[in-house]
């Protein structure tokens, strides 16, 4: 019989070349914890989504409750959910008034995706410009703003119009400082 860990190498697609390898069973408040109880600190956080750290009482209590109505419909505006709708009121209430929507998805490449072609809609614009050693995703979009070759040479031809300048941030940068168009 295999282990999780010869599971893991054969069935998982690695994110990088060596991978953490940790073996977790359990996590509470910020520590991981392996299987013969090794504890871990975890400074991941499920990328951010254990920010209130793991198993929060709070957080597991509103999880617990919303299961009791429903777990998941769908997160593109389709549906009205209550959760929902109160949450893009708060944000619509503290974002500035031209950008008084949300447009909720499933990941943070989804997201990257987003503010892509919210850019590009809001500014009338093509041209992406990103910074050397960015992360984004790894969805065709998100990487061709990738800082890392390592991880786009792989996937070419990627998006056209994108590219990192230093330069051309600066440049920018400066010309918006003094309220003029970039």
């Amino acid at each position: 019989m295999l282990t999780n860990r010869q599971l893991f190498l054969l069935h998982l697609g690695q994110t990088s070349p060596a991978p953490l390898m940790l073996e977790i069973e359990k996590a509470e408040g910020i520590y991981l914890f392996g299987p013969n109880g090794e504890k871990y600190i975890d400074l991941i956080s499920g990328v951010s989504v254990s920010n209130t750290g793991h198993r929060h009482p709070k957080v597991v209590k509103a999880v617990k409750d919303q299961v009791d109505s429903y777990l998941h419909l769908m997160v593109y505006g389709e549906m009205i959910q209550s959760p929902q709708v109160k949450y893009t009121e708060r944000l619509a209430s503290i974002l500035p008034g031209s950008l008084g929507s949300c447009y909720f998805v499933n990941s943070g490449s989804e997201a990257i995706e987003g503010a892509l072609k919210l850019a590009k809609r809001f500014t009338g614009r093509s041209k992406i410009i990103y910074f050397t050693n960015s992360y984004h995703g790894s969805t065709h979009a998100a990487m061709s703003i990738q800082g890392s070759e390592i991880y786009r040479n792989a996937f070419r031809p990627l998006l056209p119009d994108t590219g990192r300048s230093l330069s051309t941030i600066l440049k920018h940068s400066i010309l918006l400082m003094k309220g003029q168009p970039a």
